[in-house]
């Protein structure tokens, strides 16, 4: 899967980043399955069309529906320099499976690290 197009981008009122992208292939369970690898995923099958929300916490969220090729993903305000191509890279390496993933936790790990180093002291 990848981003064909970013079709609206706005600020929130709490000033993190709104963007809506259109995928070059619909969201997969695969794709569901390898998210929960990194946050939490909730799914409600009993709508019309099947809807799922994302969420990694001081990373990303990402909102949509299973079988859909546009998605919204909001980026936290405080890190959007270190997480601004995050969900790219979940697309990227969902792909590879077990491998993907342990990739995943490496770059995770990563900007977790960097994160932290921002963190005032006190």
């Amino acid at each position: 899967m990848r981003i064909v197009k970013s079709v609206q981008t706005k600020v929130c009122v709490d000033g993190s980043l709104m963007k809506e992208y259109i995928l070059d292939e619909p969201l997969t369970p695969a794709f569901l399955a390898f998210l929960r690898s990194f946050g939490t995923v909730k799914e409600y099958p009993h709508m019309k069309r099947p809807y799922f929300s994302f969420e990694q916490e001081y990373f990303i969220s990402i909102k949509g529906f299973a079988g859909d090729t546009s998605v919204e993903v909001r980026y936290r305000k405080e890190s959007i320099d270190l997480i601004s191509d995050y969900f790219h890279l979940l697309l990227f390496y969902s792909r590879d499976g077990e491998q993907g993933i342990r990739k995943m936790h490496g770059i995770t790990d990563s900007i977790r690290e960097r994160m932290n180093i921002r963190q005032p002291k006190g």
